[in-house]
């Protein structure tokens, strides 16, 4: 009987080992779990006027994202700050294999020349960073896929011919991996520069 209850307490301490090693290792994979998996391909035109495929075009590399309007007066403009700044601080640590992108929600008004413009003003570096428009209906279905929400605010017209709009949009970045998987997202105009560096480091 002895022998019997130590071979069975032998085969009930394997099992918790085991069972305890893949809890461990799937605790681990979950740090960022997968959000969403991007299948559809969107044809889209960079700031260069070069033919972009997304997501197709960034696979096998970091993907930090972003979404903005030029004319945008406040949450935009901090928000590419912080990716600005970002892609500064990967450059010193060294950390390589990652893209940012910013989309144009207002792809009527924002054409390639006008978002060169909007990168010059700000010293973005654009060898990894790309900002995208293109065919209207072809962004608004991106948008859905990103869950985002650009909604058209007040026209104001002026006297001399001149006019301001605004939108109410959704203020994000997100962090898409190597897959072209939707890991994590951030508030896009107050992001905590160490804490996306850490998640990317984790996905390398």
């Amino acid at each position: 009987m002895n022998h019997s209850y130590s071979g069975n307490s032998s085969k009930y301490f394997i099992f918790f080992i085991i069972v305890f090693i893949f809890i461990f290792f799937e605790s681990c994979s979950n740090n960022l779990p997968v959000k969403k998996s991007l299948r559809t391909s969107f044809e889209l035109i960079n700031q260069d006027s070069s033919k972009i495929s997304f997501p197709d075009d960034f696979k096998g590399d970091i993907t930090v994202m972003s979404f903005m309007y030029t004319n945008c007066p406040d949450v935009c403009p901090m928000t590419t700050n912080n990716l600005r700044m970002l892609q500064e601080q990967l450059k010193k640590d060294d950390i390589k294999g990652v893209q940012f992108v910013e989309l144009s929600f207002d792809p009527d008004r924002d054409t390639p020349p006008i978002l060169k413009k909007y990168a010059d003003v700000r010293s973005i570096d654009e060898k990894n960073f790309q900002l995208l428009t293109g065919n209207k209906k072809v962004i608004d279905s991106l948008l859905k896929v990103m869950n985002i929400y650009a909604i058209p605010s007040d026209t104001i017209n002026y006297d001399n011919g001149g006019f301001t709009y605004s939108f109410i949009h959704t203020d994000r970045i997100t962090l898409i991996d190597k897959e072209s998987r939707i890991r994590k997202e951030y508030k896009g105009s107050i992001v905590d520069e160490k804490e996306i560096i850490k998640d990317i480091e984790s996905l390398d």
